[in-house]
């Protein structure tokens, strides 16, 4: 229902972005929809909808589905217009790479293959096992919870990446079953995809909204930042600080849950998953803490342990530091927001680099890493091995743009 705004509120027949965005709405092109309507009908599920509410999902249903809203098939969650947030014609080069890319690879053909479910039930039933074996047996080596950090890192980097952006089944309860292999191996989905989806993947290298970059005091990512003293030698002890990721990581995701922050405010739709979110962080130390030292308690179990948060973090941390800095890579800071075109595909380029061959793909969740590969269909795409049969696509309609993608292939 259409709210009734004071005329203060109304300029130029369009209501002030103020008077009608809430955090129960979510806005797209010029026009606002309730979240809970467009969640309901949703064919990907209500969670990625819910997770945009308050905020503006243009950028986000043109990189999902590869073509404009349809605005006169949602009228029914309509509440009212406002002004938006980049002209609509901003656009129009990604849409036309849309077009390049469907005549490769159709929208219906962009989902997971055969092959890909293989991938996913060997990595699964590996870790599933040994995590059993290590329990049922009292096994806890070194060796053994080093494999199965690193078969969690596999997880996190394919399964877990590849579902939690709807990409693997066009079926949304496929993708939320195995997006939740997320809060299996420590970390939240719900958080990861606050922060990844929402944040990151739209305002990649922004450096006032991708949290990607943001770092800490004691490690830099962004380069604008004035250097501390200490940070002079990050080069040598970051390699110390990867081992520590893990713990950090899932010590993060839970804190952010009971925060319901993680760089800007989570949805308010989301609030209804967090005690789920933080119960499976809680159970994953109660597995890999609380029941192995009760059960030997000694600082050897420990010890013992400690491989399994560190070489998974490790793992992680290594390819999330090199796909966050590279040579060619762009900053864009709020000066160059404001004063260039907003073209969506243009700030996909310029933060990405385009990474591929076969077996790097099957290993690191798709054809792109680093991770700042252009969406330039949907994320659907770009996490299945067809980066082969694109790359020429991509590669000549960017030079078509002017601007450089980072090709290290």
């Amino acid at each position: 229902m259409a709210p009734h705004p004071d005329k203060k509120d109304i300029t130029d027949g369009m209501i002030t972005k103020a008077a009608l965005m809430n955090e129960d709405r979510i806005q797209v092109d010029e026009f606002v929809y309730e979240t809970k309507s467009l969640a309901e009908m949703h064919p990907g599920g209500p969670l990625f909808v819910k997770a945009f509410s308050g905020r503006d999902a243009t950028e986000a249903f043109l990189s999902y589905h590869r073509r404009k809203f349809p605005h006169a098939r949602l009228s029914h969650a309509l509440v009212g217009s406002t002004e938006a947030q980049k002209k609509g014609s901003a656009d129009e080069d990604y849409l036309e790479l849309c077009k390049v890319i469907e005549q490769v690879l159709p929208r219906y053909k962009a989902f997971a293959p055969w092959t890909y479910y293989v991938k996913v039930a060997i990595l699964l039933s590996s870790a599933i096992a040994l995590e059993v074996y290590i329990h049922f047996t009292g096994e806890y080596k070194w060796y053994l919870t080093g494999l199965l950090g690193w078969l969690f890192a596999l997880i996190g980097l394919n399964i877990q990446h590849d579902a939690n952006h709807g990409a693997i089944s066009q079926y949304h309860w496929v993708n939320r079953t195995l997006g939740m292999t997320q809060n299996w191996i420590g970390g939240s989905a719900v958080d990861w995809i606050h922060q990844h989806v929402v944040q990151h993947h739209i305002n990649p290298n922004d450096t006032e909204h991708d949290p990607d970059i943001v770092g800490s005091d004691v490690i830099r990512l962004n380069p604008t930042k004035p250097m501390m003293k200490m940070q002079v030698f990050q080069h040598i002890y970051v390699f110390v600080l990867m081992a520590l990721f893990g713990l950090t990581y899932i010590v993060g995701s839970f804190v952010h849950n009971m925060e319901r922050f993680h760089k800007t405010k989570f949805s308010k739709q989301l609030r209804p998953n967090h005690i789920f979110e933080e119960s499976t962080i809680a159970l994953f130390f109660v597995r890999w803490f609380l029941f192995p030292v009760c059960m030997y308690p000694s600082l050897y179990t420990v010890l013992n342990i400690a491989p399994l948060l560190v070489v998974g973090g490790y793992y992680l941390s290594f390819f999330f530091l090199i796909s966050h800095n590279f040579e060619g890579v762009h900053l864009f800071d709020e000066k160059y927001l404001k004063h260039t075109d907003q073209s969506f595909l243009r700030k996909q380029v310029l933060s990405g680099s385009n990474v591929g061959g076969a077996w790097l793909c099957f290993f690191e969740r798709g054809p792109e890493l680093p991770d700042r590969t252009p969406p330039v269909s949907s994320y659907s795409a770009l996490s299945l091995p067809h980066n082969c049969s694109f790359r020429p696509c991509i590669l000549r309609v960017q030079r078509n743009l002017l601007c450089p993608l980072s090709n290290y292939c």
